[in-house]
C-alpha cells in the first residue's frame, strides 16, 4: 500500500537523478542506464535521469540545471555507490553547490534537492551477492 500512496502523492512530482562515478569503459554507464530503465518501468516517480561525476555524460551539474530549467521542483539525487566515501560526502555535495551558483542561483532557488543515502548494507544486496557466488560456483 505504501508504494501506491507514493505514486499518487509524492512520487508523481519527484524526479530522481541516479548518480554514478563514470568510467572510460562502458559498463558503469550501461548499469546506470539499465537501472534507470527499470525504475521508469515501475512508474513510481515522475522522471528518472542518469548523471555522472566524471568521464561520462551528462554531468551531475548539467542534469540538475536542465531539470531546474524545465521547472522540476522536487529532485532526489541518489548516489549509486555502495558506501559513503569522499565522493558521496565531499565531491557530490560540492557539485550541488556549483550547479546553482552564479547565474543559476535564480533558476535553482525554488528547487527542493534531497540527497539520498548510498546503497549501504541491505538484505536485498546480500541476496544478490549470494546469487553471484552460486552462479560462479555453478559455472566452474
Amino acid at each position: 500500500m505504501a508504494e501506491a500512496e507514493d505514486r499518487t502523492e509524492n512520487g508523481v512530482e519527484t524526479t530522481v537523478v541516479l548518480m554514478g562515478h563514470g568510467s572510460k569503459l562502458p559498463y558503469n554507464e550501461e548499469v546506470l542506464v539499465g537501472l534507470r530503465e527499470r525504475m521508469e518501468m515501475r512508474g513510481t516517480f515522475k522522471d528518472v535521469k542518469v548523471a555522472f561525476m566524471q568521464l561520462n555524460s551528462p554531468s551531475i551539474v548539467d542534469v540538475l540545471r536542465a531539470l531546474a530549467k524545465d521547472g522540476k521542483k522536487n529532485i532526489v539525487a541518489l548516489p549509486v555507490f555502495l558506501a559513503d566515501g569522499a565522493h558521496t560526502t565531499e565531491d557530490i555535495p560540492e557539485t550541488f553547490k556549483i550547479a546553482f551558483e552564479g547565474e543559476w542561483a535564480e533558476v535553482g532557488r525554488d528547487v527542493k534537492l534531497t540527497y539520498a543515502k548510498p546503497i549501504g548494507v541491505d538484505e536485498r544486496i546480500v541476496d544478490i551477492l549470494v546469487d553471484r557466488v552460486k552462479e560462479a560456483v555453478e559455472g566452474e
